[in-house]
């Protein structure tokens, strides 16, 4: 029965022999009933997940290796870029000269260092959040790594799927990693990104819109300003993003503001900023789906009316 396994093993993959160990029959180990996510690896369910892919193969990574790719984004709870979110394999980092995995459902990339210090997150050990975001340089676009980079820095808490508390990493720490990729893949894309990286970001789509803003030849907006009542000092919340000098604000209308008591929140802040000659342009996923160009057409528009 599914019940007899130990509470030691049922909570992850777990080898072969491992659960021999624990006292379980050839038999047992062989039957349908355990799942088979890789060769000599059983759980009591199929992983479906990228966390969970990795998680399942964690009896197997070595000393000199850990989550890396995609699987590593998943871990530390980064934005997968969603082209890459159907990723079926776990991936790996692993120092060159030793030894490499040969099994169905793994990718493993060679790394030429001293050595790997990886995070452990979950019990599963990780490329460190600069490394990660390095070893993604050469899959990745110049906007899907500015993207990263924001979700790295940002020390916001209620950033979205964040699975350990931010910041992962300072924009320093991420241009000595870029020092260091000198020569490698994607070492041009990540100094295209670093530049446009920036701190306070709350979620991927608040990148997404400072980005196809900035592209689409309009100023940069600010990020997460808090605007406060003129007359009485009283901080009235803070803008997604500001255009300061043409008293635009932008925010974006992700699954989160539809909470009722997150939605009422919005609206009195959105009131309280018209009242004081704010004017608020309002964004949804289907702005931006599958094309922004009639929202940042809009926005320019606006942007030109109230040009200082």
């Amino acid at each position: 029965m599914m019940d007899e396994l130990p509470e030691t093993l049922a909570a992850r993959g777990f080898l072969v022999g491992e659960g021999i160990e624990a006292g379980l029959s050839a038999h047992r180990l062989r039957a349908g009933a355990l799942a088979k996510p890789f060769r000599g690896i059983r759980a009591v369910e199929g992983p479906e997940t990228l966390v969970e892919r990795a998680a399942a193969y964690a009896p197997l990574i070595r000393p000199w290796q850990c989550v890396a790719g995609v699987s590593a984004l998943a871990v530390l709870g980064l934005p997968v870029p969603w082209r890459l979110a159907r990723e079926e394999v776990v991936e790996l980092v692993s120092l060159k000269g030793r030894g490499k995995p040969e099994r169905e459902g793994v990718r493993v990339r060679r790394l030429t260092a001293d050595g790997l210090e990886p995070w452990w997150v979950d019990g599963l050990p990780v490329a460190p959040a600069p490394l990660a975001w390095a070893l993604m340089g050469g899959r990745c676009t110049v906007h899907e790594l500015v993207v990263l980079g924001d979700a790295i820095v940002t020390a916001a808490d209620n950033y979205p799927g964040r699975r350990i508390p931010g910041p992962l990493a300072s924009i320093d720490e991420l241009r000595e990693q870029v020092e260091r990729w000198v020569g490698r893949s994607g070492a041009a894309a990540l100094r295209a990104a670093l530049p446009r990286i920036r701190e306070g970001v709350e979620s991927p789509r608040e990148s997404d819109m400072r980005l196809l803003i900035v592209d689409a030849g309009m100023p940069e907006p600010e990020v997460q300003v808090e605007v406060f009542d003129p007359q009485t000092g009283l901080l009235l919340g803070r803008a997604d993003l500001a255009h300061r000098e043409h008293r635009v604000v932008e925010e974006y209308e992700g699954d989160g503001h539809r909470a009722k008591g997150q939605w009422d929140r919005d609206i009195q802040k959105y009131r309280d900023f018209e009242r004081i000659g704010l004017l608020v342009v309002r964004a949804t996923n289907r702005d931006f789906v599958p094309s922004p160009d009639r929202w940042l057409g809009d926005l320019a528009a606006t942007l030109e009316r109230r040009s200082p």
